[in-house]
């Protein structure tokens, strides 16, 4: 069976615990069960903490652990669930964590996180140089903190060596998933994607996204810029009269710009267009040709293209699967 233990700490995101167990754990009897067959584990999962003691999670959900750190062992997989406190707290106060991560990426085990548990395997360095993703909401941070890991939060899963990342809230399922396809076979993933009732059709966290969020820096001048962005989005303006409202040239503003927020002040006025198309499209029945005109924009299909070229989904697919009435 393959072995695979959960590093549990307080203040986790407790389904990205107990829905891994349950998922990996039913892989290969779940289905066969509904369906008449002998039923074959696959997966020994078990949660393991500090002391073997029980674990308090978000909302005051207790999960007792199986065993201690210590008695991990030999296993094939260590995954770090979700932190739901605070990020900076929960890495001051689970070091073992991040000893236990050091210690088992040089034996050569599968280190997997989910979400913000990425932030354990970057402190640990085990990120640096290689391919991860978090939740969409903290990539910025992230980049900040560990510029040397090359994060893709657009992605819902990455896979670089023995080093994997899914992304944000229930993500975990997708990487189980993943995992019950690489380890066993495609088909008892789908059957176990089936017995569980899970859409197995998710590959990105575009659609997701909060595409400005990008304020974590200390320029204060393209701080001011942003927010008045922010506020004028649907104007018309050019760069040289932006730039010329703050004392720079056109060149001087796209370079702090970028340094600043890791995009030029084109790409961010697009971005923030697109996330308040996003809101239109979620609470409003107006037509996606007069929310192109609100944002900003003139032709209809050249904004359906980018539209889809940074959220996903096109604005139509968008609207059904998050508007009011789809909920």
């Amino acid at each position: 069976m393959i072995k695979v233990r959960i590093l549990g700490f307080d203040y986790a995101f407790a389904t990205s615990i107990t829905g891994v167990i349950d998922l990996l754990s039913t892989a290969g009897t779940a289905w066969n069960y509904f369906a008449g067959k002998s039923m074959e584990p696959k997966f020994d999962v078990q949660l393991v903490s500090r002391g073997g003691r029980s674990i308090r999670c978000l909302n005051n959900i207790v999960i007792n652990a199986h065993c201690g750190f210590e008695q991990i062992g030999d296993v094939d997989v260590l995954l770090v669930p979700s932190i739901g406190g605070d990020v900076d707290k929960a890495l001051d106060t689970n070091s073992d964590i991040i000893a236990l991560l050091k210690e088992y990426v040089k034996r050569g085990t599968q280190i997997i996180s989910n979400c913000t548990g990425a932030f354990f395997l970057a402190e640990a360095g085990i990120l640096d140089g290689r391919k991860a993703t978090t939740h969409w909401a903290h990539a910025d941070r992230f980049r900040e903190r560990y510029p040397n890991v090359q994060l893709v939060p657009e992605q819902l899963i990455t896979t670089d060596g023995q080093v994997f990342c899914s992304g944000g809230g229930t993500a975990w399922f997708d990487m189980a998933l993943y995992l019950i396809e690489l380890y066993i076979d495609h088909e008892t993933a789908i059957e176990s994607a089936k017995a569980m009732v899970l859409d197995t059709g998710r590959h990105s966290q575009l659609s997701y996204f909060a595409t400005h969020q990008n304020k974590y820096h200390s320029d204060e001048t393209v701080k001011a810029v942003q927010e008045w962005v922010d506020e004028h989005y649907a104007e018309d303006f050019s760069l040289s009269w932006l730039a010329e409202q703050y004392a720079m040239s056109p060149r001087t503003l796209i370079r702090r710009f970028k340094t600043a927020t890791g995009e030029s002040p084109l790409a961010y006025l697009q971005t923030v267009r697109i996330e308040v198309a996003k809101k239109y499209l979620e609470i409003s029945a107006q037509t996606i040709a007069e929310i192109t005109q609100r944002v900003g924009y003139e032709d209809v299909s050249s904004f359906s293209k980018m539209f889809k070229r940074k959220v996903g989904l096109s604005p139509r697919e968008y609207r059904g699967r998050f508007s009011k009435s789809a909920i």
